[in-house]
């Protein structure tokens, strides 16, 4: 009973999986190659106040869809659904799988195009490469972008309360370090950054822009 719903949850549990397990297997790599982690515990306070807050998000994340595969939607309010599940809503779901692979397989583009200054946490005295081509040059932070596409689709496939908080947390919050990695960048780079940041939005493409110079 139920059938398409479950396997839609299930998928996207599988996306977030990889996810988050592909951000380890990264973290480990990167820290023999540069000889230092890259930020995963960030070298500032309110980065590691962020992190207590965050992990449980993202944990959370991880699992909640799996539950869903696995009990269905129930009376108890964290099994509970937000909207009736109609065929409409049970395509709607499938459609939000497919899109949150899609967003997967760019983000695993993206973490290509970073290279070696890709962290998941600031370090103030550090000074990485400036990235502004591939999907940099159309906004400033596209893995951020797709996460937040990802953590949407994962709501559609699993529509209940406590994925809607975890989601509103976790979005809040990629907003937050966005907004912090931004004042840490201009302080880092200065004009260069400044004039990159007037050019492309921080999640959505700019309508009109102008092409941007070399700004390395």
């Amino acid at each position: 009973m139920l059938m398409l719903p479950r396997l839609s949850a299930a998928a996207s549990g599988l996306w977030v999986v990889i996810y988050w397990g592909t951000v380890i297997v990264k973290a480990v790599r990167l820290s023999r190659k540069i000889g230092k982690d890259p930020n995963v515990l960030p070298r500032e306070k309110t980065g590691r106040t962020l992190r207590v807050i965050w992990t449980p998000a993202i944990i959370a994340w991880c699992i909640l869809p799996w539950v869903s595969a696995m009990r269905g939607f129930a009376p108890m309010w964290y099994l509970r659904a937000l909207w009736p599940i109609t065929t409409a809503t049970q395509w709607l779901g499938a459609a939000a799988a497919l899109v949150g692979l899609s967003a997967l397989i760019l983000t695993f583009i993206c973490w290509r195009q970073m290279g070696r200054s890709w962290r998941i946490g600031i370090d103030p005295g550090e000074k990485t490469e400036l990235v502004i081509l591939g999907a940099y040059r159309i906004v400033r932070h596209p893995i951020y972008a797709l996460s937040i596409i990802l953590m949407i689709c994962t709501v559609v496939t699993v529509p209940t309360i406590l994925m809607l908080i975890v989601a509103t947390l976790h979005i809040t919050l990629i907003t937050l370090e966005a907004l912090r990695e931004e004042q840490y960048l201009r302080n880092i780079h200065g004009a260069p950054y400044a004039e990159y940041c007037l050019r492309t939005g921080r999640f959505i493409p700019r309508i009109a822009r102008t092409p941007l110079r070399d700004l390395a």
